[in-house]
């Protein structure tokens, strides 16, 4: 007779999602390793050493706040409100160039291109209004506006900023994983992916509280950079058990993980717990690659005991997580030889008389082998199972 793994305990235990910051750009790299030094040097040749110190102030802060700028710049939200607001009374159309839209600017004007992008360096709008001879009438752009142009510029001069990481939010996701899921628990080992930061856990690729990891869904992304792992496994009602007398079937035939995961899914991995002690099932060890939904463990030697909880912890190995372990799913039953009621391993008139009394006395759920009176695996003790063991008695049937 066939059960899920939630009829005896449904316990869903599955695991994390990386997300990923980038803090440094190689404009500040720049910055620091070759203009800082060069202003350093103008002002012990140059006489007007006062003006060379402005400069350096200058410089100092359109880096320190590049570099704490971790957001792409928007176009339209933060370069387009500076030009509006300093350049356009002059560019509407001055000297071809038009500054009122993002097409116009990027067009350029009559001498040609003035954004280069990813080189703020070579763009001469940048070096214009840097050097301070735009906007030509009205006083010069601050620092932090002149240290965000050319963060946009490095940036690659987008209307629209380009983020890449994962946009699947099926993937792991730092948001669940602060309410307390990604951690599981096979036999004595946890394997915990939240975001703590705990250096207990144990995957490596962890992340403090608030951070984004590699592989986790970043909602701010807007290109997608195939980086997203997955934690989705079978558990539940996803997994089928049939007990027999040499064995237990495991099908998970109904797990039906995200269609975006599919493409990484690589192989499924099986270990049957009990207490403490975990066991991996042959062909579905970490060193086989199978994609068979279904396995029957025959447990070699004594077989399994009536009335001992046995744990399947099922793995997937998706391609992008960093082995097995990011992804199980646990399910569990306790079997017994259905219809058994006496425990003498026959299946009789005595076994369907000891059901009809617990059944009137309303008290199966106290006996000791009370989980073989369940016969059609509803949790509950009735006539139905009455009936159901005496058609199988009837049948010679019972125990398959």
């Amino acid at each position: 007779m066939p059960f899920t793994g939630s009829q005896f305990r449904d316990k869903y235990e599955i695991e994390p999602r990386t997300w990923y910051r980038n803090l440094h750009s190689v404009t500040e790299y720049i910055y620091f390793t070759r203009l800082i030094p060069g202003i350093l040097v103008q002002i012990i040749f140059y006489k007007n050493g006062v003006e060379m110190i402005r400069s350096v102030i200058k410089y100092f802060l359109s880096v320190c706040l590049f570099g704490l700028g971790f957001g792409l710049v928007d176009y339209n939200s933060e370069i387009q409100p500076i030009l509006d607001s300093s350049c356009i009374s002059c560019h509407g159309n001055a000297g071809g160039l038009n500054l009122s839209s993002y097409n116009n600017l990027m067009n350029g004007g009559n001498s040609g291109d003035v954004i280069v992008p990813g080189d703020h360096e070579n763009s001469i709008l940048w070096q214009l209004i840097d050097a301070g001879e735009m906007p030509s009438a009205g006083g010069d752009l601050t620092s932090e506006q002149v240290g965000l142009i050319a963060q946009w510029i490095d940036e690659g001069a987008l209307e629209v900023p380009v983020s890449s990481g994962c946009t699947d939010p099926n993937a792991y996701n730092c948001e669940d994983s602060m309410a307390g899921e990604y951690i599981n628990e096979v036999g004595p080992i946890i394997y915990d992916y939240s975001c703590d930061g705990d250096p207990t856990h144990a995957g490596s690729e962890n992340c403090n509280e608030g951070e984004i990891c590699e592989g986790y869904y970043d909602p701010e992304a807007t290109q997608d950079d195939g980086s997203c792992r997955y934690p989705q496994a079978p558990h539940g009602d996803e997994v089928v058990f049939g007990v027999e007398e040499n064995g237990i079937s495991v099908d998970w035939s109904a797990f039906d993980p995200p269609s975006t995961a599919l493409e990484y899914l690589d192989s499924y991995h099986v270990q049957r717990c009990v207490g403490e002690g975990c066991t991996w099932i042959a062909d579905f060890t970490p060193g086989d690659v199978n994609i068979t939904t279904s396995l029957f463990d025959d447990f070699e030697g004594d077989g399994w005991e009536v009335g001992v909880e046995i744990k399947y912890a099922i793995a997937v190995k998706y391609l992008n997580n960093p082995y097995w372990g990011w992804a199980i799913g646990a399910s569990y039953i306790t079997p017994c030889n259905l219809g058994d009621l006496n425990g003498d391993g026959g299946y009789n008139v005595l076994d369907i008389v000891a059901l009809a009394n617990c059944v009137l006395a309303n008290n199966c759920i106290d006996q000791e082998n009370s989980c073989a009176g369940d016969m059609n695996g509803d949790g509950g003790y009735n006539v139905l199972d009455i009936v159901a063991l005496a058609n199988c008695v009837l049948a010679d049937s019972c125990g398959g």
